[in-house]
């Protein structure tokens, strides 16, 4: 499935060159389901799949059909997870601060599509003690997304290392907010860090 759906991530960017051009590229490795700000954000119990994910995105100059809305710059990425866990693609807009010299900031909010699990078996319907043992596992190891579709919202802190190349780190949280699915939402929070290239 996650074949399929970073070809169409593709086939979208593709698209996109017919009317904007890209502005930056940026890749790295982040940790999917960190346990970070767990008292902020009560949406599951993180750290169930916690594992490695190497991460891009795929930034375009702001379109003159959205420099109404603050310059903001269109985006298509994924996380592609390292441990057969969740991996995602996304899209969405960001938008960025410069903040010093060398230093900026970024919110970025989006769409994501995931291939991990929506719901998980309940033990409490399983007919077999093997059943019940399978199911407890999964719910467990497998984050409960309750939907397909996730609101991606993300910040990043950047600094400059000249005018081609810069290191950020990021943090990103994906749950639906009860409006896309529910009532599972655990969510997850990514943490990373990453190179971009810009052009």
């Amino acid at each position: 499935m996650m074949k399929k759906l970073f070809v169409s991530m593709a086939v979208l960017c593709l698209g996109f060159t017919q009317t904007t051009l890209a502005d930056e590229v940026r890749v790295g490795v982040s940790v999917h389901d960190a346990k970070v700000f767990d008292d902020l954000i009560v949406t599951g119990r993180h750290g169930k799949e916690q594992s490695l994910s190497v991460i891009g995105d795929y930034i375009f100059e702001t379109p003159g059909w959205l420099e109404w809305a603050w310059q903001a710059r269109p985006f298509v990425g994924g996380s592609l997870n390292l441990g057969g866990k969740t991996s995602f693609v996304d899209a969405g807009l960001l938008w960025r601060k410069s903040l010093s010299d060398n230093i900026y900031g970024e919110v970025a909010f989006g769409l994501a599509v995931h291939d991990g699990a929506v719901r998980t078996p309940d033990p409490l319907l399983a007919t077999t003690p093997a059943e019940v043992l399978e199911r407890q596992r999964r719910k467990n190891t497998e984050i409960e997304f309750g939907s397909r579709v996730l609101f991606r919202t993300g910040f990043t802190i950047g600094y400059a290392l000249n005018e081609k190349w810069a290191g950020e780190f990021v943090f990103e949280h994906l749950s639906h907010g009860q409006i896309l699915g529910g009532p599972e939402n655990e969510g997850s929070n990514e943490l990373g860090v990453r190179v971009a290239r810009r052009f």
